[in-house]
């Protein structure tokens, strides 16, 4: 038997599963459209100005695609459902216990913060976001897992609607903490400073010589909508809740005065920020 022939033999493609996941459905869809157009991986890869890896990764669902990924192939296919299945994709991607809050917030006009122990993940950046839920999580799981925070940060870019009000209260350990190493807590704080000259976004700080005050019983966001009541996310250790019963959500966001009461003024904590850099 000739056995270099059969090395040499192109292997079959990895039959899919597109029920398994749903980046297992968009990796099928791409195969689908990719054969339906004729062309090889290589080839469409050169079409899209990907690296040539890119297309058959994303067919055997090796990697989830980025919305980047998903807005070239519905511009070359001339289609709509590759947005769809990677808004499907990242709310996926996201936690069970945060998802509900998750799929409010984009219709959100005003969205209020604080957070005790690290940077909100609207403002982190990717470094910093892999940093912090890089433990317990395979490689691929962090990744996919990244980009969909990523991509929750889209509503602070878009013109239409226009984007949320972000006021975002720190406590001062938050920029002191050391994560992803010094050369990513200065790319972090950067960013932190870039985003409070934008209109849309208020960062404060509350300082050390505060001591004691009620933020130190965890971190929470609310948001405010057009039309419909308020809401609110608890976080805590390994999860977090909703919080829809009205006098819960007052109870939140008088908290949330009152810790913005003791913090510095918004020019003082962006130069409390620069001065970490």
């Amino acid at each position: 038997m000739d056995t270099e022939w059969m090395r040499t033999m192109p292997k079959p493609p990895k039959v899919l599963m597109p029920n398994q996941s749903l980046t297992a459905y968009f990796g099928f869809e791409v195969r689908k459209h990719r054969e339906g157009a004729k062309l090889s991986q290589t080839e469409l890869a050169d079409r899209l100005h990907w690296a040539k890896s890119t297309v058959g990764n994303l067919e055997t669902a090796f990697r989830s695609p980025t919305v980047d990924h998903a807005t070239d192939l519905d511009r070359f296919f001339t289609t709509d459902r590759f947005g769809w299945l990677h808004g499907l994709i990242v709310r996926e991607e996201l936690p069970d216990f945060f998802r509900p809050f998750a799929r409010r917030e984009p219709n959100a006009t005003n969205i209020r913060m604080f957070e005790p122990l690290v940077i909100p993940g609207l403002l982190q950046i990717e470094e910093y976001a892999r940093a912090v839920m890089a433990e317990g999580r395979a490689p691929e799981e962090l990744e996919q897992a990244v980009a969909a925070r990523m991509d929750r940060q889209k509503i602070l870019d878009r013109r239409e609607p226009p984007p949320p009000r972000l006021w975002v209260v720190l406590d001062r350990g938050v920029i002191r903490r050391q994560v992803g190493g010094p050369e990513t807590m200065r790319k972090q704080l950067t960013h932190l400073i870039e985003a409070a000259e934008r209109y849309n976004v208020t960062i404060q700080v509350v300082p050390e010589s505060v001591g004691g005050y009620v933020g130190l019983e965890g971190g929470f966001s609310i948001l405010s909508f057009d039309e419909g009541a308020d809401i609110a996310y608890a976080g805590a250790s390994g999860g977090g809740h909703m919080i829809e019963q009205q006098k819960d959500v007052a109870r939140t966001g008088t908290r949330f005065e009152l810790i913005r009461a003791r913090a510095l003024s918004a020019d003082a904590s962006v130069q409390l920020i620069r001065e970490a850099l």
